[in-house]
């Protein structure tokens, strides 16, 4: 008999006796080890150690003496509540087994040891919470231990059971559950989940969900909200383990087909979200709800409409012709006609009998049309006399798209070199210079009269000049460029480098295009 410390668990004996133990088996080893420590001493002789026995199986005390410490029975088995000593009376004899499952799992010893006494079977439900469970005064041998619980598949081994010693057995990691969970993460409120078609009935907690008691092997899982798009996933469940599946939902998008030329830009709102490929064929998707879709093409007129894109109409196909920017009308300015065929009205600008003299770094645009605020063309030829008033030169605009994008074409009389003709290319406000090319001519007399010629053809610009008082047999050839940039827009003059020159008739006319 040894005093040993034990706490929580339940120990059984065979006589259906039981007291409470630690489920550790650490504990279960100490008590184990220290219930061996009443042996006798290697010292003591062998004919001594019989007469103990015998002694101490009769009562009679034989030996050196000692105090008696057996406990009497009613000590021997108690139920523990807290961690105290313990008195139990060892058997050299007996077996010790711990068992370590599940809790409510059901535990059956059946004995297989024959030429000896047979011991009965035993059958206990694991109590404990820690899923221990310990049993003491078994018969020495092999037994067929079978465990049992709803959530596993049945479980059964051989084991030996040994006299007088510890004997463990843990059966926790080789029992198979029959279920795993799934972990879904990132779930939205109001969230809908189906595992094998059938809802599941469920909150999120701090964006996931768990879904226990998922039987083990191949499962469909469904998450869908409205105005989303439904998440269809399939996977294996594993025994015991838990399954992290992402539930991030894509919002639910209306898909827009969109047809027209190639080339052209496809605006929502203002964003510019695609360019017609060649094949003239484009796809788009949006979240449900209304948008002002745009196309624009140089050359063409800009086609507007408000979606309103719902999932019930989904897809959507618009087929868009574009139709190309009309020429304006030939057309032809005097000075009588002063400033009211010019947009905008420049305040730098001064109108006489004798012309038109035109000042400021601001295009200042020809305009006749009643529906657009300047004339527009492509391909045309323009004709205008030009005075250079305090010798400057003079510049003028071609293919305007509104006051920042336009061709600036300038003749330039700098003091003490000659004249140079000049090619810039202004978009979003920001001048930027092209080419230049050095005119021959002298164009530094005072007084003189220029007749300047401009012809724009596709993307190329010729431009030839007469002089009033020399006149030749042909105009002048001044300057070719060229450049694809910008395909049709107004016509008009400004001043640069702070030139002055005096217009005193404009004449305009459209050509046709490959003519």
């Amino acid at each position: 008999m040894v005093l040993v410390p034990f706490s929580g668990n339940l120990l059984r004996g065979s006589a259906g006796r039981q007291c409470r133990i630690d489920g550790c088996l650490f504990h279960l080893f100490i008590l184990l080890l220290m219930l061996s420590l009443p042996l006798p001493c290697p010292g003591q002789k062998r004919s001594e150690r019989a007469k103990a026995e015998e002694a101490a199986n009769s009562g009679t005390k034989v030996g050196p003496k000692r105090t008696d410490r057996t406990a009497a029975e009613s000590e021997r088995v108690r139920i523990i509540t807290k961690t105290e000593f313990v008195k139990v009376v060892v058997r050299s004899n007996k077996g010790y087994l711990s068992v370590v499952a599940v809790p409510a799992a059901s535990v059956t010893l059946t004995p297989l040891t024959t030429g000896q006494k047979r011991a009965p079977t035993i059958k206990e439900i694991i109590k404990d919470e820690d899923g221990s469970l310990n049993l003491i005064n078994l018969l020495p041998g092999r037994y067929k231990i079978a465990i049992e619980h709803k959530d596993y598949y049945p479980f059964s081994e051989t084991i030996q059971v040994d006299p007088a010693r510890p004997n463990t057995f843990v059966a926790l990691n080789k029992m198979t559950s029959r279920y795993g969970a799934i972990r879904l993460g990132e779930v939205l409120p109001e969230t809908k989940i189906f595992l094998d078609d059938q809802e599941q009935k469920i909150s999120p907690e701090n964006g996931g969900v768990v879904i226990s008691r998922v039987p083990v092997g191949s499962h469909r899982l469904k998450v869908s909200k409205e105005g989303y798009i439904d998440l269809k996933k399939e996977f294996e469940v594993r025994p015991g383990e838990q399954t992290f599946v992402s539930a991030r939902l894509d919002p639910a998008e209306v898909t827009i087909n969109l047809k027209s030329l190639p080339g052209a830009r496809v605006y929502v709102g203002s964003e510019e979200k695609a360019i017609i490929p060649p094949d003239g064929n484009i796809s788009l998707s949006l979240a449900p709800g209304s948008y002002p879709i745009r196309l624009t093409k140089d050359g063409y007129q800009e086609w507007k409409k408000m979606l309103t894109l719902s999932l019930d109409n989904n897809p959507v196909s618009e087929r868009i012709e574009l139709i190309p920017v009309p020429n304006s009308a030939e057309a032809i300015w005097q000075p009588a006609d002063g400033e009211r065929k010019w947009f905008p009205q420049s305040s730098e600008w001064k109108f006489s009998g004798s012309g038109a003299l035109i000042r400021g770094d601001k295009p200042v645009l020809f305009d006749t049309e009643s529906s657009r605020d300047f004339n527009i063309y492509r391909d045309f030829q323009l004709e205008f006399d030009v005075v250079f008033t305090n010798g400057k030169g003079v510049a003028w605009v071609a293919r305007a798209k509104d006051p920042d994008n336009y061709y600036l074409f300038e003749i330039s009389c700098p003091q003490g070199g000659g004249p140079t003709f000049h090619f810039y290319v202004c978009q979003n406000g920001k001048l930027v210079w092209k080419d230049s090319q050095r005119i021959v001519e002298k164009l530094d007399r005072k007084g003189d009269s220029f007749h300047i010629s401009f012809e724009a053809r596709g993307g190329r610009f010729d431009t030839r000049l007469s002089i009033a008082n020399a006149p030749s047999a042909a105009p002048h050839l001044i300057g070719i460029f060229q450049d694809n940039t910008l395909t049709y827009g107004g016509v008009g003059f400004r001043g640069r480098e702070l030139s002055e020159s005096l217009l005193k008739s404009f004449f305009v006319l459209p050509l046709s295009e490959g003519k």
